[in-house]
């Protein structure tokens, strides 16, 4: 299916208001002190499979749920260990081939060092019911931090991966030793779950923002935090040709210059020659969230569209829903709380819903809030505190068709 928005229409419609609504929660098999949602559509767009974090013992655990109908089914476990680096930002996921394959991935410590870890990749023909031996996509074997993991379809049968690599950061370069530069760089999982050679991307990127990757008509495009010399932290695009990957070209020049990693990263739809980026900028010191779209494959986007001038906290998502796009954002409120935010845009540009969606912990507590569309409705999941518990992962589902007047 070729996407396409009008670019100009979208930028003149800046909403003036939104309705408030309380979606009611959605009982999931989540234990207490889970964390670290993950939720991820399966091909064909009736089923989602959501992800988190338990701890058990000594042991954290990476578990999994199929979300079908209007239930979740029973959990079932990808991997456990003693010495994984579990954290609110930097969290596993679950990405579900076109040919039925999963792959899953968490994040392993390397040493003693607090950002010493790397990404463990698994595999599974079997719908999650068992799953291949750990594999790691770099072969550095650096004590340095290694994650910030997105997938993106190559074909029916293979997956690429890219990560943020700190490989450089603490490596000499040029006989001389001091840190280097995050590095942005990919590999390709085949169809057999093997992971061919990392490659470099990106040379110099921001220190631990997420990324995203997706697929078009012309090939895969990833979005990320670029970094200058100058600590220019704005969002940017690399899209892989028949000549390679190309160089970043920037969604919009922000110009959000921070000598410190804001740990908010951009969010990504691919299909067709449609691309839509969705970011946090704090440009001018001004909070905001942003989206931006392509027709032409990411190769160039229209003018920007800004949400929540003044109170946004970022954290963005997006996800295709009917025949349009919904972006998912944090905000603060008037006294100061924070809650997620949900706009529903059509193909062509026109505001279909907005809505403000409770209450969440400003903090790392929420981490960031997930979106999947299941037969055209919003799965939505997020972490909250438990008083005298932990943490909890809380899900809801969100119908954003609005009845007719």
């Amino acid at each position: 299916m070729f996407r396409k928005i009008a670019p100009v229409l979208v930028m003149l419609l800046v909403p003036t208001a939104f309705v408030h609504a309380q979606a009611p929660s959605l009982e999931n098999p989540s234990g207490s002190g889970a964390m670290a949602p993950g939720l991820t559509a399966l091909p064909g767009g009736s089923a989602a499979i959501l992800s988190w974090i338990e701890k058990d013992g000594e042991d954290h655990v990476l578990k999994l749920s199929r979300f079908e109908g209007d239930s979740f089914a029973e959990a079932g476990e990808i991997a456990r260990g003693r010495d994984w680096f579990a954290n609110w930002a930097d969290t596993p996921a679950v990405h579900a081939r076109a040919d039925g394959a999963w792959i899953a991935h968490w994040l392993e410590k390397s040493a003693e060092s607090t950002y010493a870890y790397d990404v463990r990749v698994t595999f599974s023909t079997d719908e999650g019911k068992s799953w291949s031996p750990a594999r790691t996509p770099h072969a550095d074997g650096t004590p340095t931090e290694h994650g910030f993991v997105s997938y993106f379809p190559a074909d029916r049968q293979r997956t690429g991966m890219v990560w943020l690599d700190g490989r450089e950061t603490g490596a000499a370069r040029d006989g001389h030793d001091h840190e280097g530069f995050m590095t942005l760089r990919t590999a390709m999982i085949e169809a057999d779950g093997t992971i061919g050679p990392d490659r470099l991307i990106d040379d110099s990127v921001c220190d631990c923002c997420q990324t995203a990757g997706g697929t078009t008509a012309l090939g895969p495009v990833v979005a990320y935090r670029n970094r200058t010399s100058e600590e220019i932290r704005d969002i940017a695009v690399v899209r892989r040709t028949a000549d390679g990957w190309t160089e970043p070209r920037l969604v919009h020049a922000d110009g959000w210059k921070i000598g410190g990693c804001p740990v908010n990263g951009p969010s990504l739809l691919a299909d067709g020659m449609q691309v839509v980026v969705a970011w946090f900028t704090m440009a001018g010191d001004e909070p905001k969230v942003r989206f931006a779209v392509s027709n032409d494959a990411g190769a160039t986007f229209g003018p920007p569209v800004t949400r929540s001038p003044g109170t946004a906290l970022g954290r963005v998502q997006l996800a295709w829903i009917n025949d349009g796009f919904a972006l998912s954002w944090m905000e603060e409120d008037q006294d100061g709380a924070a809650r997620l935010r949900i706009a529903h845009y059509s193909l062509q540009g026109e505001l279909l819903d907005d809505l403000a969606l409770g209450q969440l912990d400003g903090g790392r507590v929420s981490g960031f809030p997930r979106i999947a569309t299941v037969d055209n409705r919003l799965l939505v999941a997020w972490t909250a505190s438990e008083q005298d518990k932990g943490t909890r992962v809380m899900t809801a589902l969100v119908d954003l068709d609005r009845p007719e007047n």
